[in-house]
């Protein structure tokens, strides 16, 4: 899962690409909310897609799209950062798909109505593996990520149910609404300890920003 200079400064390239298509569909203009604001919107819930600790005392908070590039570019550097922390380091992951991308709320609703059923991790990692079969087209395509949930052995009838349900979009939409009120320009968007961060340009960075907040909460 190493990473060599060439793909960070495609990682670069996505973000800002990530953050143009945002600013171009979804950008509002009421002003940043607050501290306290911010800290009520990014306190974890029951319904919260967590892995790592249970009760970390550092929480990383993904705001996410499946279909943007600069996401699927990120997720093994994630995978990384699970991997060395998990069991200190609680790792979030928020839906966050951008009017942009065509397949971008239809994969969130297909991971949340996996996650009905026990497979968010799974479907979100399907999804990112596989993003190059799907990303970037011109029309949605739910048949993809019905495919998934069949490889997944979930219950097909009720995946169907569970996409097509309000409840689902409901609590897709919660997340959405949460990043915008947050104001945010695009994904991935990271926020440790509450804090956003500029999403790092290399893995050890990343580390070096983890084991900080891990020090000053003395773990």
């Amino acid at each position: 899962m190493k990473m060599n200079s060439t793909a960070w400064w495609v990682i670069g390239v996505l973000v800002v690409a990530g953050g143009l298509i945002f600013l171009s569909n979804m950008l509002r203009t009421a002003s940043t909310p607050s501290t306290e604001e911010a800290s009520e919107v990014l306190t974890l819930v029951a319904d919260d897609h967590k892995k790592g600790a249970e009760d970390g005392k550092v929480v990383l908070v993904e705001y996410l799209d499946f279909e943007c590039e600069a996401c699927g570019a990120y997720y093994p550097v994630v995978k990384q950062m699970e991997e060395e922390f998990g069991n200190r380091v609680t790792f979030v992951a928020r839906y966050f798909p951008l009017q942009g991308h065509r397949n971008g709320m239809t994969a969130a609703l297909a991971a949340e109505a996996a996650g009905r059923q026990g497979k968010f991790w799974e479907m979100h990692d399907l999804m990112y593996t596989r993003q190059k079969d799907w990303g970037e087209k011109q029309v949605s395509t739910p048949e993809v990520f019905e495919e998934y949930a069949q490889e997944l052995g979930l219950n097909m009838e009720q995946f169907k149910t569970d996409v097509a349900s309000a409840s689902v979009k409901e609590r897709v939409e919660r997340n959405l609404n949460q990043a915008i009120e947050l104001k945010l320009q695009g994904t991935p968007s990271f926020f440790l300890q509450g804090k956003k961060i500029a999403n790092p340009q290399s893995p050890e960075a990343f580390k070096a920003l983890i084991r900080a907040e891990l020090e000053r909460a003395g773990s």
